[in-house]
C-alpha cells in the first residue's frame, strides 16, 4: 500500500505479502499489455523520479528508482546490496527459482575472475505474464531492470553508469 502526504512525501507501508499477491494484475503500480513492440531508436535518455529505500525480507538493504524515458516509458532499477557475493548468490538462486522462463544466462568476468551472473527473466503468476526483468549481480550487489518495453530495459542497461 502507498500513501502521498499532502508535502508530496512518500509513505511506505509495509506489509507480509507480496506486492503480487496483493494486486495480482499490477507490478509496481503498472498494468502489463501483451501488445508488440517496436523499434525504440536507441537516442533516448532516462531522467530519475522517485526512490524508495529499505530492507529486504533476505536481510539486504535495496534501493529502487523509476526512471522515466525521453519518450514516456517507465523502468524501474532495484539494487539489492547483499552482506556477501555468497549471500547475493543465494538471494539470486531464491529469486530466479520463481522465474517461469530463463532467456538467457551468462557469466560475468573482470580480469578472468568471475564477478556476477547475468540473466534475462520472466515470471507468470496465475493468468498474467510480467515482462523479461533483466538481472545482473556483481560481486555482493543484486541489480534488477524491468519495464512494460523490454527495448527499453535493455537500453537502460547498456546505458546504466556502473556498467
Amino acid at each position: 500500500m502507498l500513501r502521498l502526504s499532502a508535502l508530496g512525501i512518500l509513505i511506505v507501508l509495509i506489509s507480509e505479502a507480496p506486492l503480487s499477491e496483493l494486486a495480482p494484475d499490477t507490478h509496481h503500480g503498472m498494468i502489463y499489455h501483451a501488445s508488440p513492440q517496436s523499434a525504440v531508436s536507441q537516442d533516448i535518455s532516462f531522467e530519475p523520479g522517485g526512490a524508495v529505500h529499505g530492507i529486504t525480507e533476505d536481510n539486504c538493504e535495496f534501493s529502487k528508482t523509476g526512471w522515466q524515458s525521453s519518450d514516456g516509458v517507465g523502468v524501474f532499477l532495484e539494487i539489492n546490496y547483499c552482506k556477501s557475493p555468497a549471500h547475493a548468490q543465494r538471494v539470486l538462486n531464491k529469486l530466479t527459482k520463481a522465474a517461469t522462463k530463463i532467456f538467457e544466462k551468462k557469466t560475468l568476468t573482470s580480469k578472468d575472475r568471475k564477478t556476477g551472473e547475468r540473466m534475462v527473466v520472466t515470471f507468470t503468476k496465475g493468468l498474467v505474464k510480467r515482462p523479461e526483468m533483466i538481472i545482473w549481480t556483481k560481486d555482493s550487489e543484486i541489480n534488477m531492470v524491468e519495464s512494460t518495453s523490454f527495448e527499453h530495459a535493455l537500453i537502460f542497461e547498456k546505458k546504466f553508469p556502473a556498467n
